[in-house]
């Protein structure tokens, strides 16, 4: 009997899109620091995390995010003053929303009522970008990134379009490895774009393994939190030797899924940047969007595309279809 091909279907990119779902709001410094006195002396949970060189503080009113966090990050030297910090606070009123509240004069995050480490994750990267961009010129993107012989490889795309599935399913070829699996910065240097690694370990998705099976190993034992996935040491299940801190940027691979449109398009830079401006860079963490920040961002990802070949994919079909393109574009 035949089986009917594995897809990456509509209902789990409507499942992830939703998953996305919290209220966000700019806070001025008089009010984050109301919020900040009322609740520091709760934090019973406090760390210090290295975020691609920025140190970032990590605080909580309780001990369940312990083993994501610490199995997350680089650890950063408890001496080094912070550039942002992260408050996760469940206040314990039943049935609150989830509300994340940033003021940026301070680098200051309140997350209230998260519910769900991923969503701690990409805040604490979201305010590590914010920090990054205004500072340093280095920039966030919402995807993967991997080395295929040497050249990087950015998988970019809206949640729900395979961005992890394929990322997973690339790094299966012998001449990949892995830089991030959900999110990377980038900056110039001497002309080339260069693409660093954000976490220590990854958040993955136990149903990667449903997939593609050679994961399965690495999911044995982990322990899954309430969204199925966990964090893990993916060296341990393909070899330290497949993963690596950085790339040179050259092949773009932007993700969507709509059936009324070609499966295959390469985009010059200008049609590119205007896919990720429709699509909110496919960043729905992003903190700031203001006029500046805008332009900065725009400018940015222009400068980048120019220097890398582009492939728009739409995702409608298997798997290992899908995989099979990015192979032949990048010369896999």
């Amino acid at each position: 009997m035949a089986t009917k091909p594995r897809r990456i279907g509509a209902a789990k990119a409507k499942r992830a899109a939703g998953s996305e779902h919290y209220a966000k709001r700019i806070i001025s410094i008089e009010e984050k620091e109301r919020l900040y006195r009322r609740w520091i002396d709760r934090m019973v949970f406090d760390r210090k995390a290295n975020v691609s060189g920025a140190c970032l503080h990590f605080y909580s009113n309780t001990d369940r995010w312990t083993r994501e966090w610490d199995g997350n990050w680089f650890f950063m030297d408890e001496s080094i003053r912070s550039h942002g910090k992260l408050l996760a606070i469940d206040t314990g009123r039943k049935g609150a929303k989830p509300m994340e509240l940033y003021d940026p004069v301070s680098r200051t995050l309140i997350f209230m009522d998260a519910g769900y480490y991923g969503w701690l994750k990409s805040a604490a990267l979201a305010l590590t970008g914010d920090v990054l961009e205004d500072n340093h010129r280095i920039f966030s993107v919402h995807g993967a990134l991997l080395s295929a012989g040497g050249k990087g490889v950015s998988l970019i795309g809206p949640s729900g379009t395979g961005k992890t599935t394929l990322s997973y399913g690339l790094l299966l070829d012998p001449c990949v490895k892995l830089v991030a699996d959900d999110w990377h910065f980038f900056k110039f240097v001497n002309g080339d774009a260069t693409g660093y690694a954000s976490e220590k370990n990854t958040y993955i998705r136990a149903d990667v393994a449903s997939v593609w099976k050679e994961y399965k190993r690495l999911l044995k034992g982990a322990k899954l939190d309430n969204r199925g996935r966990a964090v893990v040491d993916v060296g341990r299940a393909i070899g330290k030797n497949k993963l690596e801190m950085t790339a040179e940027m050259r092949f773009i691979v932007l993700l969507q899924r709509d059936r009324a449109q070609p499966i295959v398009r390469e985009l010059d830079a200008e049609e590119a940047v205007d896919y990720l401006v429709r699509n909110d860079y496919c960043n729905p963490h992003t903190l700031q969007s203001n006029a500046w920040k805008r332009k900065v961002r725009k400018e940015a990802f222009l400068t980048l595309f120019k220097r890398c070949r582009i492939l728009l994919l739409n995702t409608v079909e298997t798997p290992e279809q899908s995989l099979q393109r990015i192979k032949d574009f990048v010369g896999l």
